[in-house]
Parts: C-alpha cells; sequence; structure tokens
C-alpha cells in the first residue's frame, strides 16, 4: 500500500515501534482483571439489533506461517466498548477499551487456546496494543489500550498485525495436547476422556478422566510417545467437515458435552483428512491424533522441537491433570534446572553421614519438590536418589552413633578412673567421642559412668567434638555447699553461653568450639 502511494517506510523504526508495542502488551492480563469488559446479553443484543452490525469474519486467523511469520491484515472499526457502553472514539486517557472490526485475523480465547495480541494502527497513525480478544455472539473484541496521542473513531480503517511469533508457541503447545490426548489412549486405555486444557505461550495444561495417579513408568512411556510422533515429523492436517461425515470417522473422539459446528474442522497429525474420510477399515483415532478443533496449529510435529513433562496431579475427583512445555527454550530449561539439582545431588554424596548430610538431604528435597519449571521425570528420578541417599545416610549414622556412645562410655571409664584417684571436691575432665558427635548426649552417657566411679565429686564434663561446646556438672548430695547451676553459670558466662538446671545437674552450651579451652580453665577454678 505504501508503495502505491509512492511513500517511504522507515521498517527498522516500524519493527521498533512494534517490539514497543509487544513490550506494553505484556501487561495484558493486569489490564484485562481491572476492568470487566465482558460483552453482555443486552450488549450483544445492541450490536446486531440496534447498529445492525454483521458478525467478525475472522476466518483469516488461520492464514499465517506456524513457524512464526504472518501478513499484517486490514479491518475497520464497527464499534468501540467502554466496559459499560458503546461510545464512538477513545484515546489515551480511555483506559481500557474494546473494539469491534468488521474482520480480524486475531484468534478469540476459547477451546483451552489463549488469545492472541497484536499492534493495531489506525490510517492516521493512532496507535492500540491488543491485549486480550474475546468472542460474543460471533463479535471478537479486542481489548487494550491507545498508546499514542490522537484518537480511534468508529468507521476508522486500521492496520492489525498479530504477534505471530507469540501465537507460534501458543500452537506448539496445542498441537502438542492433541499428541499428549493420543499419548494417554495409548497408555492408560481407552477410558481416559478429556476434560479440559489450556495453551498459552509458556506452558500446557490437560485435564483428563484418570482414577489414580500415573505411575513413573506410564509417565515415562507417554513422554516417550509425545516425542516419538514429533520426531516422526508428521504433518498436521486440517480441513471444514461435514458434522456427519468427520464423526463417521473411524476411531474419532469428540468432547464429552462439546457442542461443535457444522461444518466443523478436523485436525489431524499425520493422516490426510481424504484418507480419513474415504477409508472405513482402519481405525484411524487409535493409531494417530485426529479432533475436532477450531484453535491454530503448527504445520508440522516437528515445530514442537521437544515435549517435557513437568507435573502430573489430581485437581479433583477422578481426574488428572498434566503441565508441559515444549519448544526449543522450553524443554531445554527444564532439562537443565534438573542437571543443575543433580550436580547438588553428587555433592551430597560428598557429605559424611550424620546432621549435615541430613539437612543437605532436607533442603535438596524442598528445592526440588517446589519447582515447578523442571522435568518430572528426571524430578522424580532425584527424589528417588535422594530417598536412598537418606537411607544410606540413616544407617550410616545409626552406625556411626553407636560408635559415637562407645567412645562417650569409654572416655567415662577412663575419666571415672581418673576422678576416683584424684583429690579434691570436684572434678573436670574433657570428653571426646569422635567429630560430629552430640555434645550434650555424649556427656550425659561419660558423666554417669564417672559418677558411679566418683560418688562423693562433684563433676563437670566438657565436649566440643561435635561442633559446639557443651557442659554438663552433676553435684551428689555428699559434696555440700556446691552447686551444679552455681558452677555451669559461671563457665558459661564467661564464655558467652547459656544454660540452666538445677543444684544437682545443670547443663548448657556455646555455638563456638573453641571455647574449651577457657571453659575448662573457669570450671577447674570453682568453687
Amino acid at each position: 500500500m505504501a508503495e502505491e502511494q509512492k511513500i517511504e517506510v522507515d521498517m527498522p523504526a516500524f519493527d521498533q515501534k512494534f517490539l514497543d508495542f509487544r513490550e506494553l502488551s505484556k501487561g495484558g492480563p493486569n489490564l484485562r482483571t481491572s476492568k470487566d469488559m465482558t460483552l453482555k446479553a443486552n450488549e450483544c443484543d445492541k450490536l446486531i439489533n440496534a447498529m445492525s452490525l454483521k458478525i467478525t469474519d475472522d476466518s483469516m486467523k488461520y492464514d499465517w506461517e506456524s513457524k512464526g511469520e504472518g501478513s499484517e491484515r486490514k479491518a475497520k472499526i464497527l464499534a468501540i466498548y467502554d466496559g459499560q457502553a458503546f461510545i464512538t472514539s477513545c484515546n489515551s486517557s480511555s483506559d481500557v477499551v474494546g473494539l469491534v472490526f468488521d474482520q480480524s485475523p486475531l484468534y478469540a480465547e476459547q477451546g483451552g487456546q489463549t488469545f492472541d495480541k497484536a499492534a493495531v494502527t489506525s490510517s492516521s497513525g493512532v496507535e492500540f496494543a491488543v491485549n486480550d480478544a474475546q468472542k460474543y455472539a460471533g463479535y471478537v473484541l479486542h481489548v487494550g489500550v491507545v498508546g499514542s496521542a490522537g484518537d480511534l473513531k468508529v468507521g476508522d480503517g486500521v492496520t492489525v498485525r498479530v504477534d505471530f511469533e507469540r501465537r507460534a508457541l501458543i500452537a506448539k503447545n496445542h498441537t502438542a495436547t492433541h499428541i499428549l490426548n493420543y499419548a494417554l489412549r495409548q497408555v492408560l486405555g481407552e477410558k481416559v476422556d478429556q476434560k479440559g486444557s489450556l495453551c498459552d505461550a509458556e506452558k500446557l495444561r490437560f485435564d483428563f478422566a484418570h482414577n489414580k495417579p500415573i505411575e513413573g513408568d506410564e509417565l515415562k512411556r507417554i513422554e516417550d510417545i509425545c516425542n516419538q510422533q514429533i520426531q516422526k515429523a508428521h504433518t498436521v492436517h486440517f480441513r471444514e467437515v461435514a458434522l456427519d461425515k468427520a464423526k463417521a470417522i473411524t476411531g474419532m473422539r469428540a468432547v464429552f458435552g462439546e457442542t461443535y459446528p457444522d461444518p466443523v474442522r478436523v485436525v489431524s497429525v499425520g493422516p490426510k483428512i481424504d484418507d480419513l474420510l474415504s477409508d472405513k477399515s482402519t481405525s484411524w483415532g487409535s493409531q494417530s491424533s485426529i479432533e475436532f478443533c477450531g484453535g491454530t496449529h503448527v504445520a508440522n510435529a516437528s515445530e514442537i522441537y521437544k515435549f517435557v513433562l513437568l507435573a502430573e496431579e489430581g485437581v479433583a475427583k477422578g481426574i488428572r491433570r498434566i503441565v508441559a512445555v515444549t519448544g526449543a527454550q522450553a524443554a531445554v530449561e527444564a532439562v537443565l534446572r534438573a542437571k543443575s539439582f543433580s550436580s547438588d545431588l553428587e555433592a551430597a554424596v560428598g557429605y559424611r553421614p550424620g546432621a549435615q548430610m541430613d539437612r543437605f538431604i532436607g533442603e535438596l528435597r524442598t528445592s526440588v519438590g517446589q519447582d515447578k519449571e523442571v522435568s518430572l521425570l528426571m524430578k522424580r528420578e532425584m527424589l528417588g536418589q535422594l530417598d536412598a541417599l537418606k537411607e544410606v545416610s540413616i544407617k550410616a549414622g545409626k552406625e556411626q552413633t553407636k560408635e559415637f556412645e562407645r567412645k562417650a562410655k569409654e572416655a567415662g571409664e577412663q575419666l571415672g578412673k581418673e576422678a576416683a584417684s584424684s583429690s579434691g571436691k570436684t572434678f573436670v575432665g574433657v570428653v571426646d567421642a569422635g567429630a560430629g558427635c552430640d555434645d550434650a548426649k555424649m556427656l550425659g552417657l561419660a558423666i554417669e559412668l564417672v559418677a558411679k566411679a566418683a560418688t562423693e565429686k562433684a563433676i563437670l564434663l566438657l565436649s566440643n567434638a561435635g561442633g559446639k561446646c557443651a557442659i554438663l556438672a552433676l553435684v551428689p548430695k555428699a559434696a555440700s555447699g556446691l552447686s551444679a547451676k552455681e558452677w555451669t553459670g559461671k563457665v558459661l558466662d564467661a564464655i558467652g553461653g547459656k544454660g540452666g538446671g538445677k543444684d544437682d545437674r545443670a547443663m548448657g552450651q556455646v555455638q563456638d568450639p573453641s571455647k574449651l579451652d577457657e571453659a575448662l580453665k573457669i570450671a577447674k577454678a570453682y568453687p
């Protein structure tokens, strides 16, 4: 058009403007929720009867290249809606408005596929960002905001440029739901019925009838079948077919409760539509993905690139949900996130069994379990490895604890001999049951043996082998004038620790194990 009018177009500047519009349109969901733009029955009646407008011709929505390219389209503004009434014009101060065109290349949200976004420019240069597209009684409402100076008016001619790159991402996910539906029936049986779906630019979600969680080996087969169909590079065929003929396709499955138009659009991943209609002996539905669908799809299954499961969960009684991603970037990121966790898992193997390893395993298990963007199969494998590592840690921990206890008792017996032969009313000793032990617990085991060997002595034991500096004091009735609480209190005050107890038994600790020598000195100076 510009060439016909001998007007030179600055394409780099135009492309930058379009990118600016794409950034502006990212605020779409927030704009949509800030204002109810639904065309209710009264508004639809006005369009039909009072304004005598024909429904929007959106047949051109299928005219595009599924790798992310498409042409601009011309349209005319027939109506402008501000959320309460139809108005004759709008501008940048008008907040969110909805435009009704005579024809539209946008896909309005329906059938589980999200809406298209687009940049609209009037013949006078006024820009409008379409953040949402919904269909009411056949009218496509293009919801968005005016992004430049000037007015948009009813009757204005506009140029519409769909964000085809975004639509290409949606198409990958939409076609993948069809393949997933086929894979589910292959693995779980024909009883699987679709109960809902959602396809946007980031992911796909598919709800289906199944009365129990899907086992790990079943999930792997489902993901494998999907990727096999993608790797086979099946052509995706689609055509409008008379409803009765479409329903007669052997093995054809329709969504329960769905009302289909006549003619209905048949989408087949692999087999040609002519073959589906002519060959009545082949059970097409059990061999390939064949569905009634009005959405936009890739031209070839290879465009999906890869299918990666992210989640499988129950959403209602007898209803399961699968979430997955497709495309090079999303699929690779899901796998890379899993590999990042795998590196952390390898690091966990290097920890010594005990509290430190248990803590690391617990933190990693929580991180892996909560991550919603990581490959589900790899996640489950890692969780299984973490559980196995936990079992090893528990077993090794029990064996190590027995060794700690043996050393603590051995130390108690030795210290008991020293206490029995020492002079004075008090005895102070150090217990070393081994690195990583529970200092407080080991002191308890040791002090009982010391007390048996030296029944009339006040005893205070210390330990820092486990990474803290712990103390425990025991004062028998025979040691009159002495207090375990007072004794430990003096030591803890000197080293900055905390504790408590009574005159006959008291304990405490400080986080810094290097305080042992100082604590030992204070303890020996008592009373």
